[in-house]
């Protein structure tokens, strides 16, 4: 087994010991990590709330709602979460519900709407070190005029990115184009520049966050020969990158060399191969799973799951999604999935 992260510990020896269960004499297996190896550095776990799933937390009462925040992004307890990505709200229905917009109106500008805000500083409070992610679902009707690939998106996601910071002080790392959507790849050279024409070129775009299997990678292949376009694009996410359990990242995209991020994820789907989600319960052991395969078999260096709590409502599309269940308030009660 090549290194796991460059930070591994070379030379580092994990016995694995098969029992010696009904008198069966146990065998010893070596694996030696070695942390000067060739590999791709281990980027980290995230979780995506998007699409209204974090929706009711909010609205629990105290203690439960700090226990469950602490479940989610305090280090070394639960989930830990090293990466949070939230939905650039566009006040349209982008799963489970609408999240609200910080611009209704062209001269609209309002940085408190929705719980997003909330949810991004409640996760720094615990992990001042967690990185923070973002995506555009949808967008308001005047944008562009009706055409959401326009230098209004643009100004657009660079108004959430600048509020985020002038009136929460948070740094985002990380934004997309759209979700799940056909990529723009000429826009995406208009978001970078308008990105660095603001002062924000820390900021680095991630593409194309498509579901379709035969169109995820694709945008790897305008690379070689758009060079504006493939310094623009830091890191190519895909959406649930597995085909029949096994992740399947084609050899190009491999040997390009490129960051690879399965960018929203989740345990695989309903037994009948549905989209449905309902037989769903992402606890801990097919979570290992699909972490593992996504950077062994993938070579997708980091994973964010859809989503990182069940706040909304069973009869919603795509229930039990998350790494926990909150969606009654009212009650306090909350679950944490199996491990």
């Amino acid at each position: 087994m090549k290194n796991l992260t460059r930070r591994g510990i070379a030379g580092t020896a994990i016995l694995l010991l098969c029992g010696a269960l009904g008198g069966f004499q146990a065998n010893e297996t070596v694996v030696r990590i070695d942390g000067k190896g060739a590999g791709r550095t281990f980027e980290g776990l995230g979780a995506l709330s998007a699409g209204a799933s974090s929706r009711l937390l909010i609205d629990y009462p105290e203690p439960y709602r700090s226990q469950i925040l602490d479940y989610l992004f305090k280090p070394d307890y639960g989930a830990a979460l090293q990466h949070l990505k939230v939905e650039i709200g566009g006040d349209a229905n982008s799963t489970d519900g609408s999240e609200p917009s910080h611009m209704h109106t062209m001269v609209d500008l309002n940085f408190q709407r929705g719980y997003e805000w909330w949810l991004m500083k409640e996760a720094r409070k615990r992990n001042p070190a967690i990185i923070l992610d973002s995506l555009a679902w949808g967008a308001p009707g005047w944008i562009g005029g009706g055409k959401y690939y326009s230098q209004d998106m643009a100004d657009y996601v660079v108004k959430f990115l600048q509020g985020a910071k002038k009136v929460h002080g948070l740094d985002i790392a990380y934004t997309g184009i759209w979700n799940e959507k056909s990529y723009d790849g000429e826009w995406i050279k208009v978001l970078r520049r308008t990105l660095d024409a603001n002062g924000l070129g820390a900021t680095r775009i991630v593409a194309a966050d498509l579901y379709q299997p035969k169109e995820q990678w694709e945008i790897i292949k305008q690379f070689p020969g758009d060079p504006e376009l493939s310094r623009a694009v830091y890191a190519v996410g895909v959406h649930y990158p597995r085909q029949k359990g096994k992740t399947n990242t084609p050899r190009f995209a491999i040997e390009s060399g490129r960051r690879l991020w399965a960018s929203e994820d989740q345990p695989d789907f309903g037994a009948n191969g549905s989209i449905s989600r309902r037989e769903w319960a992402p606890g801990g052991k097919s979570l290992a799973q699909i972490y593992n395969r996504n950077y062994i078999e993938g070579r997708m260096t980091k994973t964010e799951i859809w989503s990182p709590i069940t706040s909304y409502y069973d009869n919603l599309p795509a229930p039990n999604s998350g790494l926990m269940y909150a969606n009654t308030p009212w009650s306090g009660n909350y679950n944490v999935q199996s491990t």
